[in-house]
């Protein structure tokens, strides 16, 4: 059993001069803090380093396949964290998560088809698609409590009127921050069902439930009726800060589409590299007690960020259940970019266009504890400035 890891350990800062590091570099001879791109400021867990350092005791790092035991490992760790079986067949591996919704465009939506996305989110979703699709943007609602989910409502009037071949999901929510509930879930998969449309869901933030309160529970699991027309893209990449190393997968239980998925990938996408499989083995059977550790401390950030911010009227903290990016509506500055003015005063943010939502910012918190703490100092200094 690998040992348990010390919440000290994600205090450390580390330098990342001279890795080339799109987070840093993008600010590089300036003196921006950067909170933007999804990565984190953490040393990888070390049975991940280890399993790194052995595989290159062999010279040799040619094409590879996806070993067995990797599979046999995802498919464990699902039943252990989601109660959710697979078969292995149904897995097909990726160098990315956003491969894998470009992919679906092309598997399943014909020329002229619509593609429904749910605003404000990921970037990638807006520009996935071919030119001879369209991308249909129905916006989430936002409850009084500022959670936002889907509106099953406006969702089902849409789909009345025919034309759309997809929906594309993201589950946990990318930038909001929500976890659905599963009744959340059935609800949009009867939808879907009612009207044949293909479902995918992007969750790979699913191991990233920071609010010990909720629970993730995969579309395809949550809604057993439906799973045949589910398209789940998954990667231990954001959990266990392996951006870099290229490895995502997706679980397509349906025959037919897992097919058209695998004809849309050739001569597109490339294959996975070899160190990303052994990173992504190691993380998922002997990463859980540093993921435990890293997700105790990021949950700890976020109430950080929500003491720090709770007197500051002009930035409201919306309510976080899974991943390490807050979504803070910054509408009160009546700034036309509050993501422009933070950077002219040393914080490097994420701006809410490139989601949909112009008024608010995204501010990555998987840092340790000072750098957060200075950034904090530097957005509260520039408001005061105002």
């Amino acid at each position: 059993m690998t040992e348990s890891v010390p919440l000290e350990t994600f205090d450390a800062v580390l330098s990342r001069d001279a890795t080339d590091a799109m987070k840093w570099d993008k600010y590089k001879g300036r003196d921006v803090l950067p909170f933007w791109v999804a990565d984190m400021d953490f040393a990888v867990a070390q049975p991940i380093q280890d399993a790194l350092r052995q595989r290159l005791d062999h010279p040799i790092l040619g094409y590879t396949f996806a070993p067995d035991s990797l599979a046999e490992t995802v498919q464990n760790f699902l039943v252990s964290e989601y109660q959710w079986e697979i078969e292995s067949d149904w897995l097909v591996w990726l160098p990315g998560v956003v491969c894998g919704l470009a992919a679906s465009c092309r598997a399943y939506a014909k020329a002229g088809d619509h593609i429904i996305v749910n605003p404000p989110i990921y970037h990638h979703f807006y520009d996935s698609h071919e030119p001879h699709h369209t991308i249909d943007r129905l916006p989430l609602r936002c409850g009084n409590d500022h959670r936002w989910t889907w509106n099953l409502a406006a969702l089902e009037e849409r789909l009345q009127q025919g034309g759309v071949s997809l929906i594309m999901l993201c589950s946990p929510h990318n930038p909001t921050g929500t976890v659905f509930t599963v009744e959340e879930i059935q609800g949009l998969m009867a939808l879907a069902d009612a009207y044949d449309v293909t479902v995918v869901s992007d969750e790979i933030h699913c191991d990233l439930v920071l609010n010990p309160d909720k629970t993730h529970y995969p579309t395809a699991a949550a809604a057993p009726v439906q799973r045949d027309r589910t398209v789940t893209l998954m990667s231990g990449s954001k959990t266990w800060n392996l951006a870099g190393l290229n490895c995502s997968f997706a679980i397509i239980p349906d025959a037919d589409r897992r097919e058209a998925f695998k004809n849309a990938l050739q001569s597109t996408v490339p294959p996975v590299p070899p160190l990303a499989y052994v990173a992504t083995e190691a993380a998922y059977r002997d990463g859980g007690p540093w993921r435990e550790s890293m997700s105790q401390y990021l949950w700890q950030n976020y109430q950080h960020i929500q003491e720090r911010l709770a007197n500051v009227a002009e930035l409201t903290l919306h309510p976080l259940e899974a991943t390490y990016l807050a979504w803070i509506d910054a509408s009160a500055l009546g700034l036309e970019s509050p993501q422009a003015f933070f950077e002219e005063h040393g914080v490097g943010l994420s701006g809410g266009e490139q989601f949909g939502q112009p008024s608010f910012v995204r501010l990555n918190f998987a840092c340790p504890r000072a750098t957060l703490d200075e950034g904090l100092n530097r957005m509260i200094k520039a408001i005061s400035a105002l």
